[in-house]
């Protein structure tokens, strides 16, 4: 049985790309694309795309407020990062931070709504007040990730840290 010639690990034999790592096989077809990465589609893999990132600049990006979801989530399912538990923990932590935001968006005003209408600037302020932290947060922690300090949130974070261990 053939191995890998970049990780090592079993390829079948008609297998042009290893399963474990996605390197192209020696005895591949050549590509239908031009040889060079920029004649538009062509080379391109994700590891080019990620590989100019720095682990600060990654880490960075988990943690921009709302939209910071979407490069946690590429982050996190890229094979550059899957063993820097530092961006891991820090995908996994915007995720997370993410969900919260979501529940303050959407699940509480439901729940805080529903009720007798004197309470409801109530309710209102007490969404405003979460939601600012929440925030605040975000920006606490794009701020740290910026000074390449890893910080852990009370809840969120013994969450990511578990994330991170177990996927590793």
């Amino acid at each position: 049985m053939p191995y890998c010639t970049n990780c090592g690990s079993p390829v079948g034999t008609g297998n042009f790309y290893c399963p474990n790592c996605g390197v192209r096989q020696p005895g591949a077809p050549p590509s239908q694309f031009g040889a060079s990465g920029a004649s538009g589609f062509g080379q391109y893999s994700q590891t080019d795309f990620l590989g100019s990132i720095s682990d600060r600049t990654a880490s960075v990006l988990c943690y921009i407020p709302v939209f910071g979801v979407l490069p946690a989530i590429v982050f996190l399912a890229s094979q550059r990062f899957r063993h820097n538990s530092r961006v891991r923990f820090d995908g996994f932590q915007s995720v997370y931070l993410f969900v919260a935001w979501l529940i303050v968006s959407s699940a509480l005003p439901t729940l805080l709504y529903s009720g007798y209408p004197p309470h409801v600037w109530l309710a209102g302020g007490l969404l405003g007040l979460i939601k600012v932290a929440v925030f605040i947060c975000w920006v606490y922690l794009l701020i740290k990730a910026a000074q390449q300090q890893q910080v852990h949130l009370p809840i969120i974070g013994d969450l990511a840290a578990r994330s991170t261990t177990e996927q590793l």
